[in-house]
């Protein structure tokens, strides 16, 4: 996996936001002698920048002229990896805030530079990674709500034992071709219509 990471790097396509000065000349430098496709952005574009692997901020700069970037940082997105002249508490914020997943001090220097690259990128797929668990998992949780809540109301309906519920609503999946969670649904809104006719015949 870290063959292939450093190797999928070295392909990466890669967003500048700095302004022009020899800084950002050295960075451009670098990023190309590593391999990367790259492309240079300032002022920081209006819009989210899309069809990059990375993006490289210069986060004072920003903090001087703008404040912060126009566009949320989304957790899905490229990975930011900020260009710091300096730190101090505004800077450490402004990290966070833009989610930064790692740094490069000025002067920009050649090492360290693919470490930091490939840190960033690691952990920013990492987030993806839990990030996609974590939301498998909230949907299985609503899934399980739902039947809990169907086989409630045909426990009722019907005066059914919850073994009896479970098995209506899994026979009905089958027979629809469908899933538990979709039967259990639609359980739920039919029951939700006939409670609203009944209050308002």
């Amino acid at each position: 996996m870290t063959i292939d990471l450093l190797r999928d790097i070295r392909n990466f396509r890669v967003a500048v936001v700095h302004p022009k000065d020899t800084e950002m000349d050295e960075l451009l430098r670098q990023l190309l002698r590593i391999g990367c496709e790259v492309s240079v952005h300032w002022p920081p574009p209006q819009e989210r920048l899309t069809g990059v692997d990375l993006i490289f901020l210069d986060m004072t700069k920003l903090l001087s002229e703008q404040g912060k970037l126009s566009w949320s940082v989304d957790a899905d997105g490229p990975p930011i990896i900020a260009l710091l002249d300096y730190e101090s508490p505004t800077v450490l914020e402004a990290l966070v805030e833009h989610g930064a997943r790692g740094f490069v001090g000025k002067p920009v220097r050649p090492f360290g530079l693919l470490t930091t690259m490939f840190l960033a990128h690691h952990a920013a797929a990492g987030a993806h990674r839990m990030q996609r668990r974590l939301a498998k998992a909230e949907r299985r949780l609503d899934g399980l709500k739902k039947v809990a809540k169907a086989k409630a109301i045909l426990m009722d309906s019907r005066r059914i034992s919850e073994d009896e519920a479970y098995r209506l609503l899994r026979e009905r999946a089958m027979a629809r071709r469908t899933t538990i969670e979709a039967v259990a649904s639609a359980v739920i809104d039919a029951s939700e219509i006939l409670s609203r006719e009944s209050r308002y015949p």
